[in-house]
């Protein structure tokens, strides 16, 4: 009996915000891919007044910036105000626009700029926070020309080919960023993801055990690494890893949904349920659990509570094909042959395309002679 279960991954490349990438899969992993946190390494640390001090006249439209500072100078007005340096400022609140003008007004010369290799490297970031792939990766290399000893930049610049699929080139800026600063914990983290997603994935457990050392109380670190064990079928060890993740951050519903997967993969429904009931509890709009839901409820043969969690599962996101595939599957073993190929007709509509698994499912024998069958299959 196979269905269709949904597992939440949070890759990340670990500055300091949560970001998350899903995928769904059935009895392996599937489908999955990396996504990068933007907010980077925006706090520059300056002692210089915050923008929200400013007095409130003061303009800070680009056109009257080197006019303003001229007529600080001139006036002898305090040099907090003159000195503010506005890319660092601007990089600390996250504003890419503005990040692009100020950094670029240090780059040219316009604003002496303390650090001109920070200068280049919050601009690569509000470049890649804007999809501007090339553009950052020159802004971390101009970084790194100016400070080679610069471990920020290369993680930056790594993360940037990560986010292009260049695996191999974000492996190689994460080893030079781990070389310069072997307690880097976020080059340990993204270097995992880069290996994760290249498929190498005992290397990829490694990193992230490499960050638990240097960050035990990163519980992202603990929430992928139980996700790799998942794909290697080490479910014991995922459980470990999801339940430590729960413990650090106890509101974490995609922990929840995970470890209940594991649970399931090994046949301990009762624990199963228990755990999505609470990541649906936590998010009420969690397909995905619903989904698991349903399955663990199939497997204990309460077919009326597996329907309405699969229903629920289509009602909260009507594009979730594989929630379509699982009513198929469940209509075929109560042998509603109509209801069946409805529901699969369906799945087929919403993007389900594992062929090979359609024609093997054994929970689908009960509909594998029908007419309405065939004409899905001759549809493909």
């Amino acid at each position: 009996m196979t269905r269709e279960l949904s597992k939440d991954r949070s890759w990340q490349p670990d500055m300091g915000q949560v970001v998350r990438s899903r995928f769904k899969g059935s009895d392996d992993v599937v489908d999955s891919s990396v996504a990068i946190s933007l907010k980077g390494y925006c706090s520059a640390g300056s002692p210089r007044r915050p923008l929200s001090q400013f007095p409130a006249g003061m303009s800070m439209h680009p056109k009257v910036i080197a006019a303003l500072i001229l007529i600080f100078s001139l006036l002898a007005i305090p040099r907090a105000y003159a000195e503010i340096d506005l890319c660092a400022e601007y990089a600390a609140v996250g504003k890419p626009e503005e990040i692009i003008r100020e950094c670029t007004v240090q780059i040219d010369g316009v604003v002496k700029a303390s650090n001109i290799a920070r200068s280049y490297l919050y601009r690569g970031l509000a470049y890649q926070m804007t999809n501007q792939y090339d553009k950052a990766v020159a802004d971390f290399t101009k970084a790194i020309e100016r400070d080679p000893k610069y471990d920020k930049a290369y993680n930056d610049r790594g993360n940037t080919y990560l986010l292009q699929g260049l695996h191999d080139k974000a492996v190689a800026d994460f080893n030079e960023a781990i070389k310069l600063n072997p307690n880097n914990a976020h080059a340990y983290f993204n270097r995992a993801v880069a290996r994760e997603a290249a498929g190498r994935h005992d290397e990829a457990i490694g990193d992230f055990s490499e960050v638990i050392g240097l960050d035990p109380g990163n519980y992202r670190a603990y929430f992928n690494r139980g996700n790799i064990f998942m794909v290697l079928e080490r479910y014991d060890r995922a459980i470990e890893d999801f339940s430590k993740t729960i413990e650090l951050e106890p509101l974490n519903a995609e922990a929840y949904n995970d470890r209940g997967a594991a649970y399931l993969f090994l046949k301990q429904s009762d624990l199963a349920i228990a755990d999505f009931n609470e990541a649906i509890e936590l998010n009420p709009k969690y397909e995905f659990a619903y989904n698991n839901r349903g399955s663990a409820y199939r497997a204990r043969g309460q077919y009326d509570e597996a329907r309405d969690d699969f229903l629920k599962a289509v009602e909260v996101n009507p594009e979730y094909a594989a929630a379509y595939y699982n009513l198929s599957c469940l209509f075929s073993v109560e042998k509603n042959i109509q209801e069946s190929c409805n529901w699969l007709q369906k799945a087929v509509g919403k993007g389900y395309a594992k062929w090979d698994h359609i024609k093997k499912d054994t929970d689908l024998d009960t509909i594998r002679h029908a007419e309405c069958y065939q004409k899905i299959l001759d549809g493909k």
